[in-house]
């Protein structure tokens, strides 16, 4: 019985300082959660106009241990689909435990207007659960844009849940977080690239994040970022050989320990 008072104790203190558990994927989380401007198969979660980089159809599979007890955890799945320059996604994520869950299932719209501008919606449907107690629903949306100034510099601007949504009853009281991120990526070279972000959640203060990717090997980059309310430290390696690639990261939270993660995505 203590032990899953403790663990439910942890579950509401992470949607507190965890924005409600976001599944940004291994590379962007060991980035610092800076994914504003930087693309990737898990754009569709940090800013969906990230997805219009991917030339193939990409399938991605997400796994997140929380803490210091191995029955928190994150399941990801993340599907896009280029048509073009059109791009279709579908995100799916469950968090919690068996007494306590979330799921969040998304379908986003990108498209790519010539070579610097992509365009993205996204909705969202959102269920909490806790079992002998009852269970709420509610739907958001997300819009994104990235801008490429040059070969070497982005920009990107994301809203999450803008009309500030709710859930749709009140069984299960909790809030739907409100987000906006603004940030940029750099490609000082070939092999890094440096990207930071200010993040703003509505009922929060401001959030500024810094993260590098450098491209040790060919197949090989190593990964570092932080946050600075609430500090954290996030770290990571991803690997890839030709349609595979397997990315694992580490973030840090002062307040609640260590989470690893590890993500597995296919190009077909």
């Amino acid at each position: 019985m203590k032990k899953h008072i403790l663990i439910l104790c942890a579950l509401f203190l992470s949607i507190k300082f965890n924005y409600a558990q976001q599944n940004f994927g291994p590379k962007l989380t060991s980035m610092g959660y800076n994914g504003a401007a930087v693309t990737d198969v898990w754009s569709i979660e940090a800013n969906m106009a990230g997805i219009t980089e991917l030339k193939q159809p990409t399938i991605a599979l997400n796994y997140v241990n929380y803490f210091f007890d191995n029955e928190i955890s994150t399941q990801g799945l993340a599907f896009i689909l280029p048509l073009n320059k059109n791009y279709v996604g579908l995100s799916i994520q469950r968090y919690g435990i068996t007494e306590y869950n979330e799921i969040k299932a998304g379908f986003a719209v990108a498209k790519k207007f010539g070579t610097n501008l992509s365009l993205a919606i996204k909705g969202n449907y959102h269920q909490i659960k806790i079992n002998n107690y009852g269970a709420t629903t509610g739907f958001s949306a997300d819009a994104g844009l990235m801008y490429s100034i040059n070969k070497q510099l982005t920009v990107g601007l994301y809203f999450h849940n803008p009309a500030e949504q709710k859930y749709t009853n009140n069984t299960v009281k909790n809030n739907m977080p409100s987000n906006i991120s603004i940030g940029a990526s750099y490609h000082a070279s070939s092999k890094i690239l440096i990207a930071t972000s200010i993040n703003k959640q509505l009922d929060n203060k401001f959030d500024v994040g810094f993260g590098i990717d450098y491209k040790l090997l060919e197949i090989m980059s190593l990964r570092g970022g932080l946050t600075i309310k609430p500090f954290k430290q996030y770290g990571g390696i991803g690997f890839n050989h030709k349609k595979f690639n397997v990315d694992f990261a580490i973030e840090n939270d002062l307040n609640l320990g260590y989470s690893p993660q590890i993500a597995l995505d296919y190009a077909f």
